[in-house]
């Protein structure tokens, strides 16, 4: 198939819409929880209980994923996803039990599985020169569907409209994604990232799966985990360690929020012009480490502040994506293998994160700066092993 019959737009267009839709559908249950709460007759502890099944769905589902997506190809793992989504939207309006609930949710859980080992490596095979900016754009996309979602919930409340018309909407949005993406030629799965002016000859050595694979599997940890204890517990140390209000304390997540979207742009404009994806996987977590000690030796209202801005640029501006750059520039015929793994041990920091820092916290607010500060630490040392043996396998001029 040639090149010019493949409309990589097109293709990335609809992962990027996918996108939207995805992280409406991680956050969609809690968001409708007045209306789910009364048709499941439970309480919030119940949709607590239900929103797990998401969890589970993510975690034991992506390495099979991306297994399967490097077999069979990506196209399919995308509509696999798809198909996931619009199963739970349209159940659920119909759904009356607990515990059907809970499956529906493992359904958006599998969802997100294959649409991340179907769509990551398709970004990259659609733009295997510009494969770093492609990537760290979907956490823009991503921050578009938290965004909207809320003012759809206050729209439909207000006006006393029915749930699950959204519901429905959401899933019409799908079928009509999916009709546009249905004639599109993909790109071949094992389409190599193409480094300076089109070279995809850039590696001197064997690059060693069970070492340097490794390392960046665990930094899908460690690159998550960072940003996942400020998202979830910086309003929790602001009030508690400086006496802040409950009003100003969530706000501070609005400033990381503003400071992730801000910090994608960014970092697609100096992965594409400036510096490489090997390099930043190394910056961003020191400078993340810095923000973190500085506020643990100083925890004030204004240091929370920055700490928001600060680790939200450093950290959720897409630091995980350009991580998975780097192993599918050192992997390029497994690259749906690189996103399963790194995606499940990124998936983990949300399982592991809850269960240790509340109890760090509960004794001193300011472990929980420090236990991040270390995770962040961790970061750097494991990139740059990675970089060391990335320049030993790989001719860095040519990518």
């Amino acid at each position: 198939m040639e090149n010019r019959k493949i409309n990589s737009y097109g293709i990335v267009g609809s992962i990027y819409a996918n996108y939207i839709i995805q992280s409406i559908a991680l956050i969609v249950i809690m968001q409708f929880s007045q209306a789910l709460s009364k048709q499941l007759n439970t309480d919030i502890v119940g949709l607590g209980y239900v929103a797990s099944g998401i969890g589970i769905g993510k975690i034991f589902l992506m390495f099979v994923g991306g297994v399967l997506s490097d077999k069979f190809g990506r196209k399919l793992f995308i509509y696999l996803g798809m198909i996931c989504y619009a199963i739970f939207f349209v159940g659920i309006i119909f759904c009356t039990n607990i515990h059907i609930a809970f499956c529906l949710a493992i359904a958006v859980g599998a969802g997100n599985s294959f649409l991340d080992t179907g769509s990551m490596p398709a970004l990259t095979e659609c733009f295997p020169g510009a494969a770093s900016s492609a990537s760290v754009l979907i956490k823009a996309f991503i921050s578009i569907g938290t965004l909207v979602l809320p003012f759809i919930v206050t729209f439909f409340d207000t006006n006393k409209i029915w749930y699950g018309w959204a519901f429905l909407g959401f899933t019409a949005y799908l079928i009509i994604n999916s009709l546009l993406l249905l004639p599109q030629q993909f790109p071949h799965k094992d389409t190599t990232i193409k480094g300076c002016e089109g070279s995809v000859n850039y590696f001197t050595g064997n690059p060693r799966f069970e070492f340097e694979g490794i390392l960046l599997i665990v930094m899908g940890f460690t690159t998550t985990a960072t940003f996942v204890i400020i998202l979830q517990w910086l309003p929790t140390i602001a009030i508690k360690g400086v006496n802040m209000s409950d009003i100003d304390a969530n706000q501070l997540i609005s400033y990381y929020s503003t400071a992730s979207i801000i910090s994608v742009f960014v970092t697609a404009f100096v992965v594409k012009r400036f510096l490489k994806p090997i390099f930043c996987i190394i910056i961003l977590p020191a400078l993340s480490a810095l923000v973190l000690i500085v506020f643990y030796f100083n925890i004030s209202p204004v240091m929370c502040v920055i700490a928001a801005i600060g680790v939200g640029f450093t950290a959720a501006g897409g630091v995980l994506q350009l991580t998975l750059v780097v192993m599918q520039q050192l992997f390029p015929t497994r690259k749906g293998l690189a996103v399963g793994c790194m995606y499940t041990f990124s998936g983990l920091s949300f399982v592991v994160i809850p269960r240790i820092v509340p109890k760090l916290a509960m004794i001193n607010v300011s472990y929980a700066i420090l236990i991040d500060f270390f995770i962040a630490v961790s970061s750097v040392l494991l990139g740059s092993i990675v970089f060391y043996r990335f320049k030993k396998v790989i001719d860095l001029t040519k990518i």
